[in-house]
């Protein structure tokens, strides 16, 4: 396919284009491979001031080279409403702006941000592509019960499904719930990539950052890198890994976040054996350098339809970063997949979980264990890894499109 002629505007104003960690990570990032494979991209988004908005317009061309409009319409608190806002105004910017810019597609990844990109795209005459990377009104049910406005949102997510040109999403398992609930067999399936040039193994931060831990060579660090929202399970880990580390004193644990208040609080509460827990927080840029000095990854979600769709980005950096993972049943495709190809340990939660992770590092070689789990990581969860699905979901031109009643 040639894709010089491929100009992919990304069209995602729902989150702070300077700073979003999700926008940065999973956006421009993609954006900016892209460019290197010979697509044109460029970025609509928002900002909360006009100096945020310029600041960031720079940063976006001096990290990703990606050519950006952004607009300073973003206003809180952060929710529905102020994605809707956000996303009229940059519409309505982007229709004259973009008149004449040979725009062929026009990406969004939000049932919100899609309402108006298909409009955007119809002004444009491009292609509109939704890539439904979760299910929100489930999600809403799952934390807050089932209400109207859940199943609203329910309804609306389904219904951008139906209506938008191309559809891409980030697993197998939320690929058949689209084809299931909306009939359509035209879904591409990208899983959540990490970025190869900020999650990699590093030999030299292993060894600095375990020397200032004070670990050997014996030593066996237990990582979670991440928040504390509920869906999370923090007490669940902490849990996991204060029997963990008592039985067996080789067994230290690393908690990685930016909550590092919280985690402390929880841990002293726990009554976490004293000089096996570290607490930490860094730079997005030098999460990989804690994650080599790292043995193995965790991650801990409850088996609900939410999480059984779902691609978590974590799972991609931990193996990047040669960490196993161990994780619960009902996380998209990797519960399956990751023990199938001897990088992962699967939890059976109905039993005592912490005798199955002593049993499981008992047996490992981490150092080959290591190996393998960075060319999984590459191989199956790289932007290049997925170059050819990229290349099929901006396939055609914009005469190929869904009809839609």
């Amino acid at each position: 396919m040639n894709t010089s002629d491929k100009n992919v505007l990304f069209f995602v104003p729902e989150w702070p284009a300077l700073d979003s960690a999700i926008l940065h990570s999973q956006v421009l990032s993609v954006a900016s491979f892209l460019n290197q494979e010979g697509f044109s991209c460029r970025f609509a988004g928002a900002e909360t001031s006009p100096s945020r908005a310029q600041e960031a317009i720079a940063v976006i061309a001096a990290q990703y080279h990606v050519q950006a409009y952004v607009a300073p319409v973003l206003l809180p608190p952060e929710g529905p409403w102020s994605f809707w806002r956000s996303s009229r105004r940059v519409y309505d910017s982007m229709r004259s702006e973009l008149a004449d810019a040979g725009i062929t597609h026009v990406y969004a990844r939000s049932f919100i941000g899609s309402m108006w990109a298909r409009r955007l795209a119809r002004k444009l005459n491009a292609i509109s592509i939704f890539d439904v990377r979760g299910l929100v009104g489930l999600e809403k049910q799952f934390t807050s019960g089932s209400s109207m406005k859940s199943r609203f949102i329910s309804h609306l997510e389904l219904q951008q499904g139906r209506r938008a040109d191309r559809l891409t999403t980030v697993s197998e398992n939320l690929k058949e719930y689209l084809e299931d609930k909306i009939g359509r067999h035209d879904v591409t399936v990208i899983p959540s990539c990490f970025n190869e040039t900020r999650f990699f193994f590093d030999s030299n931060a292993r060894s600095e950052i375990r020397q200032s831990l004070d670990l050997n060579e014996n030593d066996i660090l237990l990582c979670y890198s991440g928040g504390m929202s509920a869906w999370q399970r923090i007490a669940d880990i902490i849990s996991l890994f204060k029997r963990v580390c008592s039985a067996d004193g080789r067994c230290k644990a690393l908690f990685l976040t930016t909550s590092q208040e919280e985690v402390t609080r929880q841990l002293q509460k726990a009554q976490f054996p004293s000089g096996q827990a570290f607490v930490r927080g860094c730079a997005h840029q030098d999460v990989h350098r804690y994650l080599s000095a790292a043995d193995i990854g965790i991650l801990l979600r409850h088996d609900t339809p939410v999480n059984n769709v779902a691609s978590p980005v974590k799972v991609g950096e931990y193996l990047a970063c040669g960490l196993p993972v161990i994780l619960t049943r009902g996380i998209g495709d990797y519960s399956a997949m990751l023990p199938a190809a001897g990088v992962g340990m699967l939890l059976d939660e109905t039993t005592d979980i912490a005798e199955q992770v002593l049993q499981f590092i008992h047996r490992t070689n981490f150092e080959s264990l290591r190996v393998k789990a960075i060319r999984f990581a590459k191989d199956r969860l790289t932007m290049s890894a997925n170059l050819n699905q990229y290349r099929l979901l901006y396939a055609g031109s914009p005469g190929n499109r869904v009809q839609v009643c």
